[in-house]
C-alpha cells in the first residue's frame, strides 16, 4: 500500500476556469445539501465548505494549481476532483503518491468505500453519484 494513502492532483486549467469548473460540482451537491464556496479574486483563492463546518475541505491557489488529498480522511476533496474531471474532460491529472495514475472516468460510486475508506455515510455515495453526472 505504499504510495496509495494519499492523492496528488495537477491542473491545467486557469484559475477562473477551474474554480468556475468546482462551481459547477458544488451546484449540483447543493440539490442534496449545502456547500459554501468563497473567491478572493484579488489574491486568487477559491474554497468550499461544508455549511455545518467552518474548515474548508478544498483550496484552489491561483498560483499553484496542485496539491495533495488524503486516500484517508475526508471524502470530499476526491469527491470534487472526480466532478471536475467529469464536467470538463482533462482538467486534472490525479495520480497515487507512488505515481500510478487515476482515470476519473473509470471512478464507480460502488466502489466508493474501497477507495476512500472513510466514506461511510450515505450522503458521500450520493455526492458521488452527482460529481460524476454529465454536465448540463
Amino acid at each position: 500500500m505504499s504510495g496509495l494513502n494519499e492523492i496528488l492532483w495537477r491542473s491545467s486549467l486557469d484559475w477562473k476556469t477551474l474554480i468556475g469548473s468546482a462551481e459547477a460540482v458544488i451546484q449540483r451537491w447543493n440539490t442534496v445539501t449545502r456547500f459554501e464556496t468563497r473567491t478572493d479574486l484579488r489574491e486568487q483563492i477559491w474554497t468550499v465548505r461544508h455549511s455545518s463546518n467552518g474548515l474548508p475541505f478544498m483550496v484552489f491557489n491561483g498560483d499553484s494549481l496542485r496539491g495533495s488529498v488524503p486516500r484517508n480522511g475526508n471524502p470530499m476533496s476526491f469527491l470534487l476532483l472526480i466532478g471536475i474531471c467529469h464536467q470538463r474532460a482533462g482538467a486534472i491529472e490525479l495520480s497515487f503518491a507512488n505515481g500510478q495514475k487515476i482515470d476519473p472516468h473509470r471512478f464507480d460510486p460502488a466502489d466508493l468505500q474501497a477507495l476512500l475508506p472513510q466514506a461511510t455515510h450515505p450522503a458521500h455515495r450520493k455526492l458521488a453519484e452527482l460529481a460524476i453526472q454529465a454536465p448540463a
